[in-house]
């Protein structure tokens, strides 16, 4: 049985099935990848969109409300947040961008700002992760603080996590301790009070600038009594207003002055096992130092002693300049007496062999 074909008639349209079905594909894929770039770009920000509707969680201790997440979303900025992910994924890879989201949901979005302050987010991502949890959202935030969290990130980088650990500890000194004293400083100031801290970090600009010797000598001092320590440099300050304690000069007599400034001699207890304390609230001692209140005198008086001997040195040295001076002076004038004299004494005489 032959096969019939049918002639179209004129105007009527022919249908290829395997042509249309192509084109339906090229046209569904082409309207899929239109709509799944801009949703592939919103999801790097999205991660970390999510990361706030947990923190928001957390923090309230029920289900955050997409009104909540967007009202924090804007506070933080869509353009910050979108720009900090882009710049984790392109610099550490999805992956921590996954420990970027977990940061947030737990310690907050000040995560974000911080990273978005810094120009190079890997080394600042290592640094928080290096933190006590206690810690992390107070070095957010100060890491979120315009150029001083740049700072503190630089610093970080350089000395180590201590930096931001200091800053912590004490927000807007920390940094001037690790800036001006770098590791060793920022781990000198964790181990004062905050008082102790802004009493001492008037002067680290002035210890950076002692040899290395005498540097590290008195920050030993200044951390095995820093109460006192701190309590001598205030009473200094404030009898000496102006002067600088901490000089090359200076700074060797205050360490051979340690007893005088700390008291020398074992704490004494009463029968009752307490610490006997004075009136000014310190501990009794056997063979006591100085008094508190005293304390700064006997380095205030070599200071003064060593300035005297200094003035009295220099004069000596100007005075006898003067007189070296006024006696070739004198030597000169009486050579030229002397050459007149001579002169007149040959002329007298060649007048008379005449």
């Amino acid at each position: 049985m032959s096969a019939i074909h049918t002639i179209p008639s004129e105007g009527q349209q022919v249908h290829h099935p395997s042509l249309t079905r192509r084109v339906t594909i090229v046209a569904v894929t082409f309207v899929s990848m239109l709509i799944a770039i801009p949703t592939a770009h919103a999801s790097v920000g999205g991660e970390i969109i999510k990361a706030i509707g947990r923190y928001l969680a957390k923090e309230t201790g029920e289900e955050a409300t997409e009104q909540a997440v967007k009202h924090m979303t804007r506070q933080v900025g869509e353009k910050l947040i979108e720009r900090t992910a882009q710049k984790v994924v392109h610099e550490c890879g999805e992956k921590s961008l996954m420990e970027v989201g977990e940061l947030v949901a737990k310690h907050g979005p000040d995560v974000v700002r911080a990273l978005g302050n810094v120009s190079d987010a890997r080394p600042v991502l290592k640094l928080l992760n290096e933190l006590p949890a206690e810690e992390i959202g107070k070095a957010a935030s100060r890491l979120a603080s315009g150029s001083t969290g740049k700072e503190i990130a630089t610093l970080g980088t350089k000395i180590g996590v201590v930096a931001l650990r200091a800053e912590v500890k004490h927000p807007g000194i920390g940094v001037r301790f690790a800036r001006a004293l770098g590791s060793d400083g920022a781990k000198l100031s964790l181990r004062l009070t905050r008082d102790q801290a802004v009493q001492i970090g008037r002067h680290v600009d002035d210890m950076a600038q002692l040899p290395a010797t005498q540097q590290s000598q008195l920050m030993s001092m200044i951390s095995s009594n820093a109460d006192r320590f701190g309590a001598f440099v205030g009473r200094f300050v404030e009898k000496n207003p102006g002067k600088v304690l901490f000089t090359a000069v200076s700074t060797p007599i205050i360490l051979a002055n340690s007893a005088a400034i700390f008291g020398e001699g074992e704490v004494v207890f009463d029968p009752n096992g307490n610490v006997l304390r004075d009136a000014n609230g310190d501990p009794v001692r056997q063979h006591t130092g100085l008094i508190p209140g005293a304390i700064y005198g006997p380095v205030q008086t070599t200071l003064y002693w060593v300035g005297g001997v200094v003035v009295v040195l220099l004069s000596l040295f100007g005075a006898s300049k003067v007189w070296k001076h006024n006696q070739k002076d004198r030597m000169d004038v009486q050579g030229s007496r002397g050459a007149v004299l001579n002169q007149t004494n040959a002329e007298t005489t060649e007048k008379q062999l005449q």
